[in-house]
């Protein structure tokens, strides 16, 4: 029994929130949504097992479980923090005409000499990491040039 998505259960828990029947059977809320009888008796089977075996069961009845599982679904997903995307502009990229230099500037300490027990930054690593890829397409550029 795996938990089921949101956007299905919001999918489901509408038109039955929006109809004035009172009693929805599975196979009336698979033509309401639009989904086969199957698909939602697994989407649903978490909210209520005993789903596949009667059919029948008034689908009304799980409305204030399926609106508390929407609740505490999006409750959770507004509490986990963003990611802050790393990105390189142009004027950092432009600091460093190649890896050396960064290397240099990064990650030596004084004297010139390369400071193992230097950490860098996600940032830093994802400028090392264009800088990288500039150089490996530009040696390609080269490579092409030189067959022809």
């Amino acid at each position: 029994m795996n938990k089921p998505s949101v956007s299905r259960i919001k999918r489901i828990c509408s038109p039955l929130a929006k109809s004035s029947k009172k009693y929805v059977s599975l196979d009336m809320l698979s033509r309401m949504v639009g989904l086969y009888s199957d698909v939602l008796a697994d989407d649903l089977e978490y909210f209520a097992p005993l789903i596949r075996m009667d059919s029948t069961l008034n689908m009304k009845d799980l409305v204030p479980q399926l609106q508390a599982f929407i609740a505490q679904e999006e409750s959770v997903k507004a509490q986990e923090p963003k990611v802050k995307r790393v990105v390189a502009t142009k004027k950092e990229l432009s600091q460093y005409p190649n890896i050396s230099s960064f290397v240099y500037a990064k990650m030596t300490s004084a004297g010139g000499l390369v400071d193992p027990s230097n950490r860098l930054s996600d940032e830093d690593l994802h400028v090392l990491k264009k800088l990288v890829d500039r150089e490996v397409t530009k040696r390609k550029k080269e490579a092409k040039k030189k067959k022809k």
